[in-house]
């Protein structure tokens, strides 16, 4: 959802695999160079392990994997995933309710709307205390048709507390009104900290303010690998006109593995995809430690956290193909330990599967129930709310 968030939540993201051509099992031709030794997915099972794979997620005891499950359920889900973002809507860590307010916002999830409506309230029962969830909150309504807490919104884009901030500035650009762009600029020549930087800049474009979007643009060659790797998902989601240009490059030059695979699969999402694109993300899914030393040479050994982040990104990179084999590999995938991957591949999964294919139903699990926030007794008005930061 922003980039302070993916920082703190990276570490998590995904397990490495190294698999070589000709070992055993069921080897398939991907093209120049390429084969992989994973058996093919059984079409009639595996969009219900995807779906299965994220409600397992979504009630994770681990709140940065709830967080990253709630982030592409509702997409992913559509209705059903409504559901259980309503649900997580009870969720402790705030973070979590946070996604799960924004994905309501997102699919427009009817359904969660009174109980959106008490959490927007103040100390009454069912009250959101936390500020970063309440900008949420008030943004799933702003969706939902009531515009009744949308004006706190100007004075929480200048809270003290740089996550509130950015969490204001996600939400105003989603909103898409012109009527913030003013606020909006005077933010961004306030703020200090260059990840709100980008995120005020991000939501100027959303709001149809054009110089922000050249500026994004630049971002595609900053020396952090996640800013370049937002810029370029920015940029996919703002239909810029430099995108294929930019891609290209970045696909093919870019020092960074990581860059490279979300290059291969915006370019793919864009209906330009290769054969060589399509191999290098199936490379960066099934030998990241490999492709990582090649990038790096003898300088210094990957890091756990460098070969996770780029399996994940392969993973959601593979769902853009229009190509039934990378059901296979993603499917593979879908077995990983790590829950980072089980999350990315099963959205990869329900996105690259055909339309038309759709197996019968899963049996709905038992929702697991969350103890309620302390209760307060009701006033009349709300006033500055708090985030506990980093604790949570």
């Amino acid at each position: 959802m922003i980039l302070l968030y993916l920082r703190k939540v990276s570490t998590c993201l995904l397990l490495g695999a190294f698999l070589t051509a000709g070992i055993g099992g069921c080897n398939s031709p991907w093209g120049t160079g390429v084969a992989v030794d994973v058996p093919p997915v059984n079409l009639a099972r595996i969009r219900q392990d995807a779906i299965i794979a994220l409600r397992q997620a979504a009630e994770n005891k681990i709140a940065s994997t709830r967080f990253i499950a709630l982030e592409v359920i509702p997409a992913a889900l559509g209705a059903q995933g409504g559901a259980i973002c309503k649900q997580a809507l009870n969720d402790p860590s705030p973070e979590v309710r946070t996604a799960a307010a924004m994905g309501i916002g997102d699919i427009r999830y009817a359904p969660a709307k009174e109980k959106l409506q008490k959490m927007a309230m103040y100390k009454v029962e069912g009250a959101e205390r936390d500020a970063r969830a309440y900008c949420a909150v008030v943004y799933a309504l702003h969706r939902l048709g009531d515009e009744t807490h949308t004006t706190h919104l100007g004075t929480l884009l200048f809270d003290r507390e740089k996550e509130v901030r950015a969490t204001v500035a996600v939400v105003m650009g989603k909103m898409g009104l012109k009527a913030a762009i003013s606020p909006l600029k005077s933010a961004l020549s306030d703020e200090r900290d260059q990840d709100l930087k980008f995120e005020l800049m991000r939501s100027l474009a959303r709001c149809g303010e054009k110089s922000s979007l050249r500026r994004i643009e630049a971002h595609t060659r900053d020396q952090f690998v996640d800013e370049q790797i937002i810029a370029v998902r920015a940029m996919l989601e703002l239909q810029s006109p430099m995108c294929r240009t930019i891609f290209s490059s970045l696909a093919a030059n870019d020092k960074s593995p990581r860059v490279r695979t979300v290059a291969a699969g915006s370019l793919a999402a864009m209906g330009h995809e290769t054969t060589a694109l399509f191999n290098y993300c199936v490379r960066a899914a099934m030998e990241p430690r490999k492709l990582m030393k090649e990038a790096l040479g003898d300088r210094r050994e990957p890091t756990d956290k460098q070969i996770h982040f780029l399996q994940s990104l392969a993973a959601t990179a593979l769902g853009e193909f229009k190509r039934l084999q990378a059901i296979d590999i993603v499917g593979y995938l879908l077995k990983s330990p790590d829950p980072g991957v089980r999350v990315a591949a099963a959205a990869s999964i329900l996105k690259a599967l055909p339309q038309s294919f759709t197996p019968k139903p899963i049996a709905k699990k038992e929702v697991v129930r969350l103890d309620p926030q302390a209760r307060t007794k009701p006033v009349s008005k709300r006033p500055k709310l708090h985030t506990a930061g980093a604790k949570d």
